[in-house]
């Protein structure tokens, strides 16, 4: 009597760990097949996101124009201009221009603060903005919209009054309602320059400058021709037709030019590629991680209600043997291993909850409380348990009475 009691309280005691660590393994997979689900809805938006530029058929490449060649603003202006009309003029090219700062590349930019004409800074809610310089044409180079005005042209020389080109984001948060065209301001840092006073030409669409998940911040452009740049990246779009042939046309140019600038290609779909690429990987390992504990959990859920079953054999036979149906007894079977996985459900949902509230900051474009992700998650894992538990309940309920009582 004494020994049977001890098995039974082992028995018991094997039950309940085996069902705790059930119980966590469900609440995991719920977990992870939830941050799963966030990671591929955001890379799917991250591949849908208007980038404010043309990745496709667009190579860029930096140029230095160092040494006594270029003694001046003027010399630097003439051979970046003198550059971008020998390019131009290759076959397969549809568009040039010149940056200081190209999307993705994660060169540092300066934050300015800016003043319109006529009003003052005010210390509370300073207007921040980003300054960027490009030549003319670089919007068509890159596909970038221009959504009012004009380019900038051969017109605005350094001699001329000083213009600029802001983004959509700037006219959203600091005009409010008012016509860009034509306004005035200035900008500097730590204050405002009223020597570096602008004339707003144009509006330009917005640009993700520093990945593709940050959004736009408020920026103006400058013309390369009224500040000329030593270094620059040259864009050139092509017609995606021999891109290795055009590169060694490019270089050719280049070399006629000024044999000492290197050059060395990118193509713009690369650097949209690499930066998607980080936020894919960590996808891919959710994904593995999530199908990982997803397994884990059926195993558990299986071994918990098979060795249950294997410990009650006797009072299930007794059940058959009395008249219940093989049915009631599968029913009774799958109502163990549903506890199981509602207990695991609903810890697995409070800690994604809690936890994509802490990592929605960090994803693009999710919901922590995102009924559709938490929902596909629930759904996965209770199938999955329910297949689980649907074998050991279906041998339980074909256990033969007479052969088990006879054993016990």
């Amino acid at each position: 009597m004494s020994e049977s009691t001890r098995s039974a309280t082992g028995g018991r005691g094997t039950a309940r760990w085996l069902s705790t660590m059930t119980v966590i393994e469900i609440a995991l997979a719920i977990i992870l097949v939830a941050g799963a689900g966030w990671l591929v809805r955001g890379f799917a938006s991250l591949r849908t996101t208007d980038l404010g530029f043309t990745a496709d058929n667009r190579l860029i490449f930096d140029v230095a124009f160092l040494g006594a060649k270029y003694p001046n603003p003027a010399a630097v202006d003439t051979a970046s201009r003198t550059l971008m009309e020998r390019l131009a003029a290759l076959p397969g090219v549809t568009g040039v221009g010149a940056t200081s700062n190209f999307p993705f590349r994660n060169n540092l930019e300066g934050s300015l603060i800016a003043q319109f004409h006529g009003e003052t800074v005010d210390p509370a809610h300073p207007m921040g903005t980003r300054q960027r310089i490009v030549s003319p044409g670089y919007f068509q180079a890159t596909g970038t919209k221009l959504l009012q005005g004009r380019d900038f042209g051969p017109d605005d020389r350094p001699n001329t009054r000083p213009v600029a080109i802001i983004n959509r984001t700037f006219v959203k948060r600091y005009l409010a309602g008012r016509d860009a065209i034509g306004l005035q301001f200035s900008a500097g840092y730590p204050a405002p320059d009223s020597r570096n006073e602008v004339t707003v030409v144009g509006v330009a669409d917005d640009v993700r400058q520093k990945t593709v998940r940050d959004e736009a911040e408020p920026a103006f452009y400058s013309p390369l021709s009224q500040l000329p740049l030593r270094r620059q990246t040259m864009v050139v779009a092509t017609s995606g037709s021999d891109v290795g042939g055009l590169q060694s046309a490019i270089r050719g140019q280049v070399r006629q030019m000024d044999p000492q600038i290197a050059v060395e290609f990118e193509l713009v779909r690369d650097l949209v590629s690499a930066t998607l690429g980080r936020q894919q990987l960590g996808m891919t390992l959710m994904l593995i991680f999530g199908a990982s504990a997803i397994l884990l959990a059926a195993v558990g859920i299986y071994g918990v209600i098979a060795y249950a079953v294997s410990q009650r054999r006797g009072e299930m036979a007794t059940r058959l043997a009395l008249g219940a149906t093989p049915g009631s007894v599968f029913v009774l079977v799958m109502k163990q291993g549903a506890l199981l996985a509602l207990i695991g459900t609903a810890i697995g949902l409070g800690v994604a909850y809690l936890s994509g509230r802490i990592v929605a900051s960090q994803i693009y474009a999710i919901r922590a409380s995102d009924p559709l992700m938490l929902g596909a998650a629930i759904v996965l894992v209770a199938g999955i348990t329910c297949c689980a538990t649907m074998i050991p309940a279906w041998r339980a309920s074909r256990l033969s009475p007479s052969g088990v009582l006879h054993t016990e």
